[in-house]
C-alpha cells in the first residue's frame, strides 16, 4: 500500500485569512512561486503596522551561508523595543544548521515576535522541523500556477486593474510575456499605464507596448528563432535576461514553442482558427509557430529539443552563467 502524501496548507488561503486578530506567531513560507512569496510577506508587514511603532522592531536579514539556528531563535525571543510586537522576516531558513533545534521554538513561540520565514527550496515534511510546522499550521506552499489556474490568477488581476481583456487574448499574454507571475504582473502594471482603461488588450497592443518601454517580450524571442535570426535572438535574450526574466523559464517557453511547432503539422489543414483550438493554443501564437518557417523540418525540432534539454541540464548542475549559457543554446539552435 503507498504511503499517502503529506498535504500542506496553500499560501493563498494563508493570505486569504490575514486579519489583524488572528495574526500567527509564525510563516514559515517555501515553494517556486517567488512572486506570492513576496506578495504574502508584504501582507503581512501591513496588517503588522498597528502592533509596532519602532522600526527597531521591524528585523530583516538573508542567511547567504551555514549558520546556527539559535542566533535565529535568541533573536525571535528578545522583547520588542516599545512596540506591542515585533517583526523578524527571515530569508535563505535552508542554510541554518541543526534544524531540530528549532522544536523547541514551535512548542513555546513567542507572543510578541512574528517570525516571518522564507525557504527557497523544497522541504520534507515528514521530518522536522517541517513535520511540526505542519501540524501547527504554520506552514505554506507556494506552488507555481499553471494552465488553467495561471489564467485565473491573470483574469482576477487583470479585473482588479481593470484591464479589459477576453479569456482569448490572455492565453495571448501568457504566450507573449510568459508564465513568470512577477513579469506578468509588471506587464499588466505598464498596460494599465499606458492604455486607455475602455481599450481592450489584444496581441497587438501588448506587443506594441513591449516596443514603447524597449523591452523585449518572451515572444519576440520565439518570433527572431522561428526566423532563424541569430544575432537579434542573443539580443533579445540578453534583453530578456537583464530585465527579470530566467533562463529557466525561457527555455519552458521554448519547449512549448517548438512543442506546438511540432504539433501544428498534423492540423495544418484546418483553417488557423479550428487548428489552434485542437491544440488548446491562442490563435496568435499559433500563427507564428505555424510561420516559423526556419524549423519546418523533423531534424531541426528534434535537435532543438535535444538542445533545450542540455540546456536545462546544464542549468541545474552547474554554476555556468545564464547569458553564456543562453548564448551557447541559440548558437546550437540556430547552427546551419
Amino acid at each position: 500500500m503507498s504511503k499517502r502524501k503529506e498535504s500542506v496548507e496553500s499560501i493563498y488561503s494563508c493570505v486569504a485569512n490575514l486579519k489583524t486578530e488572528n495574526l500567527l506567531p509564525i510563516y514559515f513560507f517555501f515553494g517556486d512561486d517567488a512572486f506570492t512569496i513576496s506578495s504574502a510577506v508584504k501582507k503581512i508587514e501591513k496588517i503588522a503596522e498597528p502592533f509596532i511603532t519602532s522600526d527597531f522592531d521591524k528585523e530583516k536579514f538573508t542567511v547567504e551561508k551555514k549558520a546556527n539556528i539559535s542566533s535565529l531563535i535568541d533573536l525571535a525571543y528578545t522583547f520588542p523595543f516599545g512596540s506591542a510586537k515585533k517583526i523578524i522576516i527571515v530569508k535563505g531558513f535552508e542554510n541554518y544548521n541543526d534544524k531540530k533545534k528549532f522544536l523547541s521554538y514551535l512548542e513555546s513561540p513567542s507572543e510578541s515576535s512574528i517570525l516571518v520565514i522564507i525557504n527557497n527550496s523544497k522541504v520534507n515534511l515528514s521530518t522536522e522541523p517541517f513535520k511540526t510546522l505542519n501540524k501547527k499550521k504554520y506552514i505554506f506552499e507556494a506552488r507555481e500556477l499553471k494552465g488553467a489556474e495561471l489564467e485565473t490568477w491573470v483574469q482576477k488581476r487583470s479585473n482588479q486593474l481593470k484591464l479589459n481583456i477576453s479569456n482569448e487574448n490572455i492565453k495571448a499574454l501568457l504566450d507573449i510575456v510568459g508564465e513568470d507571475k512577477s513579469l506578468l504582473e509588471m506587464q499588466m502594471q505598464k498596460l494599465k499605464s499606458f492604455i486607455n482603461d475602455d481599450k481592450e488588450i489584444t496581441p497587438e497592443v501588448i506587443l506594441s507596448l513591449s516596443s514603447k518601454t524597449k523591452q523585449n517580450s518572451i515572444f519576440d524571442l520565439l518570433n527572431t528563432i522561428g526566423k532563424g535570426n541569430k544575432s537579434e535572438s542573443l539580443k533579445i535574450m540578453t534583453n530578456l535576461l537583464d530585465n527579470g526574466s530566467s533562463l529557466v523559464a525561457i527555455i519552458a517557453m521554448l519547449t512549448k514553442y517548438f512543442t506546438v511547432i511540432a504539433q501544428s503539422f498534423e492540423v495544418r489543414k484546418m483553417n488557423d482558427w479550428d487548428a489552434s483550438k485542437a491544440l488548446n493554443v491562442n490563435k496568435f501564437y499559433y500563427t507564428n509557430c505555424k510561420n516559423a518557417y526556419y524549423f519546418n523540418t523533423h531534424k531541426r525540432l528534434l535537435n532543438a529539443i535535444r538542445v533545450l534539454y542540455k540546456t536545462d541540464v546544464t542549468l541545474k548542475t552547474s554554476a555556468v552563467d545564464e547569458k553564456t549559457l543562453s548564448a551557447v543554446m541559440l548558437g546550437k539552435l540556430l547552427a546551419k
